[in-house]
């Protein structure tokens, strides 16, 4: 790929560059914490399909994102227009995701086993693919941002730091706001309409911090380095691209690493709220202090203080 210089000289971001670009992880975190957490519960619980099925969409879902996360990468690096190469995907995945949401946790009534598994999946999926032509965009942002190591650190940091906030505000929310126990529903997690109304604040969330974050950096355009002429993305060099990361051993055993990271912390989230309310007792407020709890491990595993500096 073919990059020229950035055609004006780029004055430094500063700590409001730096907010503004971390704050969109914030969805990213909302839709992690909230489908590693209570996807498998609602549809086996609530819904009524057996776990292994919900599971499964969960597993091929996934084993789609390896497949269709390099391809957006590709096409985002290769893509030319006014806005840049990043801040096109970023506005345009704004409004799917939260639709895609919406519709995640309010699946229709009545439909047979069989339709709400096709219904989990399509859905599932095409939010994935939305919330995809976010992240890895904006993802890739951090190293045009700045050419500073020290700067994208800092950068990389406030993504995470926003991503962790992010993930706890909608666990939180969750439990404290919307999962209600009544008279109809004794266990909390299993009150229907709490998710529905969950899924509309939360969508919210999600579109204000893309589209913030989108508009907060889309005056940093003007300095980003423009892709030189050349011929369409190929498929085939898409393919070959991604084979060549492949052949990289220090990458392969990093991604193996984050592989199993990923595979432990989703079975722990997954099973650990049914742990919490049918094998503890817990109640939704006991529950959201254990999310709290989580947060100061995750944010200390980030970074170190130094890079929170401006």
């Amino acid at each position: 790929m073919d990059v020229t210089t950035a055609p004006v000289a780029a004055p430094p971001l500063g700590l409001p560059g730096k907010l503004f670009y971390g704050f969109g992880s914030v969805a990213y975190g909302v839709k992690d914490s909230s489908i590693s957490t209570f996807l498998l519960i609602f549809y086996n619980q609530v819904v009524g399909l057996p776990a292994q099925w919900v599971g499964g969409v969960l597993m091929a879902a996934l084993i789609l994102d390896a497949f269709l996360d390099p391809v957006t990468g590709q096409v985002s690096d290769h893509w030319r227009s006014r806005w840049g190469r990043r801040h096109p995907f970023m506005y345009f995945s704004a409004l799917p995701v939260a639709a895609l949401f919406i519709l995640l946790w309010n699946p229709p009534a009545g439909w047979s086993h069989t339709a709400l598994l096709i219904y989990l999946m399509v859905v599932f999926v095409a939010a994935r693919f939305c919330i995809t032509l976010y992240e890895i965009p904006s993802s890739a942002l951090a190293a045009e941002l700045t050419d500073q190591y020290d700067e994208r650190t800092k950068l990389v940091s406030w993504r995470y730091l926003f991503g962790v906030l992010g993930a706890a505000g909608a666990t939180v929310g969750a439990y404290r706001l919307f999962l209600v126990k009544d008279a109809a529903h004794p266990v909390a997690v299993l009150n229907r309409a709490g998710y529905g109304h969950f899924a509309i604040a939360f969508a919210g969330v999600m579109v204000l911090s893309i589209l913030i974050s989108a508009a907060g950096t889309h005056g940093r355009i003007r300095y980003l380095r423009r892709l030189a002429p050349r011929e369409p993305l190929k498929l085939g060099e898409t393919l070959n691209e991604m084979s060549a990361s492949l052949s990289n051993r220090p990458f392969v055993f990093v991604t193996l690493a984050a592989l199993f990271s990923s595979t432990a912390a989703g079975v722990t989230a997954g099973l650990g709220v049914y742990f919490n309310f049918y094998f503890w007792g817990f109640s939704t407020d006991q529950a959201s202090i254990i999310a709290l709890a989580g947060i100061p491990p995750r944010w200390s595993r980030c970074s170190s203080r130094r890079w929170f500096r401006a």
